[in-house]
């Protein structure tokens, strides 16, 4: 190759440097903590360090608890793999191997395999029968012990051919993955289709207790899928769905909302004196909304409204992170998400997201009470844009912003849009954000840029990349350079994203605070200039 000289040489590297993306420098985390918890499943680990404990997956960490002699509940550590931006919804420990195996729903074609501190041990793909099979949804996974008669040393994994449970599996598989049968049935009881199988484990010697997402929890079947008995008598328990599991004692435990441990004994029967009921930071659990209120300095948090078991509510968090209060109880208002404050009115603005004609943005007073509505039904808008997701208020013009799911056939394209609505609900415009790349937005934030720019939107998109852009949703200035940019998978250390606020009065005005709901963690950072 012909060499340069020098000043051509400066002018290529001038002209490379120009087209690079701008991005904020840095980012400093202030502070971070768990607000809550959430069991997603259970494992008994019968070796290694672990060994005669129950193990949960809480958020994206593993914690440890002894049943029979109680002591407290222990962080064992943090999961993490590259591929992951969705929490893990099922997992199991492998006696013949002393690893843990689990899934993760955007990715069920393989297993991801750890040790019992968190180190990964590689994955497998999973090969099914129909190769053309692609599950819509992954659920619990369990260990089949080389002492069965039937499939020894096997793993099994709860399937959904979609999220309408209109079929279902127990997908039948070796330790690398070549399922081998599966367990399907189409006269299963109506319960099954009404809530869906949340988790399996073996029974001795050869039979199955499956968990349902249903008031009537537990049953057992044979490996042909036939009902032996059930639902199981649970002493009025409820939310048994996400994880069972057989200890070496042959008693049963079953997660119970949020992380509670409810046990059985051999036979099956309750043994309530033997429960756990621990809790996780501050107990607000599933936090999937987060708004700066300005006046009291305090974080609007809302909790436990994604499952309809949880105290639901909206609390005001301290700065440290360490205490919380409660503001607004919305028992009454289940499934929402996504919090913004309006400090000219003291109100509070969340999103009500199920079901279709109950869509609103939720306005209420501080002392709990309902004070308007906004609805955003398919009816109210005069077309369906699927669930609202994101949320925030933009103050110059009294407007919201809402950013919906869509529904086919332009789900994509609605993804990439914003909808502003005025205060009486008349659809005012619809910001394109396809330009920037995304290939969909969930939370945004309104917040007013440092260096004199206007306002300007923050928006979570997929695989953790935040980025701003102007009100008419461009990411980049007159000059081409980008407004703001970060991987928050990346600097920040989230799995997963639900909303953010901007901080915009106190001690740590200019920061920002994101939540991760499935996590149970809050995040406060600041973008360095």
């Amino acid at each position: 190759m012909k060499p340069l000289n020098s000043r051509i040489l400066s002018l290529f590297l001038f002209t490379v440097i120009a087209l690079l993306p701008l991005q904020a420098s840095g980012q400093t985390v202030v502070s971070r903590a768990r607000t809550g918890g959430y069991a997603e499943d259970i494992a008994f680990v019968t070796s290694g360090p672990l060994k005669n404990q129950v193990v949960m997956i809480n958020g994206n960490e593993l914690y440890s608890a002894t049943v029979v002699k109680k002591g407290a509940l222990n962080k064992v550590c943090k999961l993490d793999h590259p591929e992951w931006d969705q929490f893990v919804t099922g997992f199991t420990f492998v006696e013949s191997e002393g690893l843990f195996v689990m899934n993760n729903a955007p990715h069920p074609n393989k297993l991801y395999f750890f040790d019992q501190n968190c180190v990964s041990k590689g994955t497998r793909p999973i090969q099914y029968l129909n190769s053309s099979y692609r599950p819509g949804h992954l659920e619990g996974m369990a260990y089949i012990p080389t002492s069965s008669p039937l499939f020894p040393d096997h793993l099994i994994l709860v399937a959904w051919d979609d999220l309408n449970v209109s079929a279902m599996r127990l997908v039948i598989m070796r330790r690398d993955g070549v399922q081998v049968a599966e367990i399907s049935r189409s006269d299963w009881p109506t319960q099954f289709f009404e809530g869906g199988l949340g988790d399996v484990t073996f029974l001795a010697p050869n039979r199955l207790l499956v968990s349902l997402f249903h008031a009537d929890s537990l049953w057992i079947m044979d490996f042909n899928g036939t009902i032996l008995s059930g639902p199981l008598p649970i002493g009025g328990e409820m939310g048994l769905g996400e994880g069972v599991v057989q200890m070496s004692d042959g008693g049963l435990v079953a997660s119970n909302y949020p992380q509670s441990l409810i046990v059985f004994d051999k036979n099956l029967d309750r043994q309530p004196q033997n429960d756990r009921h621990d809790t996780i930071g501050l107990n607000l659990n599933l936090p999937h909304g987060i708004a700066w209120d300005s006046d009291a300095d305090r974080f609007l948090v809302l909790h436990d409204t994604i499952v309809t078991l949880g105290p639901g509510g909206i609390a005001g968090l301290a700065t440290t992170l360490a205490s919380a209060a409660p503001v607004i109880d919305l028992s009454a208002f289940p499934f929402t998400r996504s919090t913004v404050y309006l400090p000219q009115e003291d109100l509070v603005a969340t999103l009500r997201f199920i079901s279709a004609n109950q869509r609103a943005i939720l306005l209420f007073n501080l002392d709990g009470t309902l004070n308007s509505q906004i609805s955003l039904s398919p009816a109210s808008l005069g077309q369906n844009l699927g669930q609202p997701q994101g949320l925030t208020y933009l103050p110059g013009t009294d407007e919201f912003v809402v950013t919906f799911s869509g529904v086919p056939p332009n789900r994509g394209l609605e993804r990439q849009r914003l909808r502003v609505f005025s205060r009486g609900g008349a659809l005012v415009r619809t910001i394109d954000a396809s330009a920037t790349g995304t290939g969909g937005i969930g939370g945004i934030e309104y917040f007013e840029d440092p260096q004199g720019g206007g306002g300007r939107l923050m928006m979570l998109s997929a695989a953790g990349r935040v980025f701003i852009t102007d009100l008419n949703g461009n990411s980049r200035n007159a000059d081409g350079f980008l407004l703001g940019e970060f991987n928050s998978r990346a600097k920040l250390g989230l799995i997963t994203r639900s909303d953010i606020a901007a901080i915009t009065s106190g001690p740590l005005a200019g920061a920002f605070a994101i939540t991760d709901g499935s996590g149970g963690e809050v995040v406060i950072f600041r973008l360095d200039n």
